[in-house]
């Protein structure tokens, strides 16, 4: 069986480096690609140096999006047949890669678009726990699946590309699900517990953009197929709260987020315009 990665690259420091080359042994390609606006020569030199590692220039900031289907492309000519794909900063459970290959040769592999890690997971739970949508870090995507579908779509530029791409596997009949007891470390935004009526809530800090794109990119989701996206819809107004009430620049995010909407609205997509950055 072969196993390739796809890690997507920002600006990485060095710390991200020297995790990612933590588990690049562990594929038969690792494929990265960076968004950065120049790419840091001095940083990146050690994963250029790792023996298995195909280092890609976007040539600037393409979106997440844009990253992950170059570097899916990669892997299905490298005849992969599933593939990671990861966040720079993410912390891949190098020790249990054994046991997470073990879950590829079952009989019913196939069965599934998507076989993710645990996120921050306890591992209470054992064996495959099946989800309407997973993050993409930590993803192993089926790739005799992916061919059947569109893929990453480039047009959301970043946020939801995600839940977009578990939508796709779920028209094809496909599962998503991850492994209980084997964990991802994953950071999501900027993550803060605040006290609200006796009951502590998490605000994740997202910076005003990108609240501009999760808003923005849910509201088309959500009116290309309402039901599948519903409870996701529901969560941004949730969150919307949390915003105003807990967390810091909400006037500027609200402002992002109007414009978000405003956007999707006229189904304008892609990176936000350079002139609107600061609104």
């Amino acid at each position: 069986m072969r196993l390739d990665a796809v890690t997507v690259l920002y600006r990485p420091t060095a710390e991200n480096v020297a995790n990612i080359l933590q588990y690049a042994p562990l594929f038969h390609r690792l494929f990265l690609l960076d968004n950065s606006e120049q790419t840091d020569e001095a940083i990146v030199r050690p994963l250029q140096a790792a023996p298995n590692a195909v280092f890609l220039s976007m040539g600037g900031n393409r979106g997440i999006a844009a990253a992950l289907r170059k570097g899916m492309a990669l892997a299905a000519e490298d005849g992969a047949d599933f593939c990671l794909t990861m966040d720079q900063d993410s912390v891949f459970p190098t020790e249990r890669m054994p046991q997470i290959v073990s879950y590829f040769a079952r009989e019913d592999a196939d069965e599934y678009g998507i076989i993710a890690l645990n996120i921050n997971g306890t591992g209470a739970e054992r064996g495959l726990i099946p989800v309407k949508v997973w993050i993409t870090s930590g993803n192993f995507v089926n790739m005799k699946n992916y061919a059947a579908i569109d893929g990453f779509r480039e047009e959301l530029f970043i946020d939801s590309v995600d839940f977009d791409l578990d939508r796709q596997f779920h028209a094809i009949g496909k599962k998503i699900a991850y492994i209980g007891e084997i964990s991802l470390r994953h950071k999501i935004g900027a993550p803060v517990r605040r006290k609200f009526l006796g009951r502590a809530v998490t605000v994740t800090n997202h910076s005003p953009v990108r609240c501009y794109y999760r808003f923005r990119n849910n509201d088309v989701l959500y009116h290309e197929d309402k039901t599948f996206y519903r409870d996701i819809y529901r969560a941004d107004r949730k969150q919307l709260w949390k915003i105003l009430l807990f967390e810091k620049e909400k006037f500027k995010k609200w402002k992002m987020i109007r414009l978000g909407i405003r956007h999707a609205k006229r189904r304008q997509l892609g990176p936000l315009p350079t002139e609107d950055s600061n609104v």
